[in-house]
């Protein structure tokens, strides 16, 4: 009789104090950026800019790999028959151009993280509007973007991505109307 007070007595200071909690709702809602980023009109044609931009710069240094390539197939071949110091020489030239290709691609990926940050930074702001809109409109508490948030588990019904495609896609093709 004394464990049931006492479990009536916790049942019940538990159903009193958990009233107030559960009287706000808490919505939540995630999107994805890089899917944003990859489908939205907006997202794609800085995608596509960047690309046509950094083509050249990779093109450089593909030659300049298949140039080292050439160059440690031929020490290969002719290293037997060589004197060791055009071993020596052909050896530095070696480890020189690789030393060389390692910088211009070190900084041509700088190059292509800064013109990508710029080339989406108005994708980004419009991104940023338009999930405060919806967040506001739609009473969310929280919207998370993933992967950054750590989110493993989310139901597809939080995905906010698509609704943001679609507005970013709508906000794009009347801001290019007015043009």
């Amino acid at each position: 009789m004394r464990i049931c007070k006492a479990f009536l007595a916790v049942f019940v200071f538990l159903t009193m104090t958990t009233q107030g909690w559960s009287a706000e709702v808490v919505k939540l809602g995630f999107f994805d950026k890089q899917a944003i980023v990859d489908r939205s009109e907006m997202g794609k044609a800085g995608l596509a800019t960047i690309k046509a931009e950094m083509k050249p710069i990779y093109e450089k240094l593909e030659a300049a790999r298949q140039e080292i390539k050439e160059l440690k197939e031929e020490f290969k071949k002719k290293e037997p028959i060589w004197s060791e110091e055009v071993k020596k020489t052909k050896y530095v030239e070696i480890v020189s151009k690789e030393k060389r290709l390692e910088q211009d691609v070190e900084q041509a990926n700088r190059s292509l993280s800064m013109r990508e940050r710029e080339l989406l930074k108005p994708l980004q702001d419009k991104v940023l509007e338009i999930v405060a809109k919806i967040g506001k409109e739609g009473g969310y508490t929280m919207i998370f973007e993933v992967p950054g948030a750590g989110i493993w588990y989310a139901p597809d019904t939080l995905n906010l991505t698509e609704k943001i495609i679609q507005e970013l896609n709508a906000t794009s093709v009347g801001e290019k109307s007015d043009e």
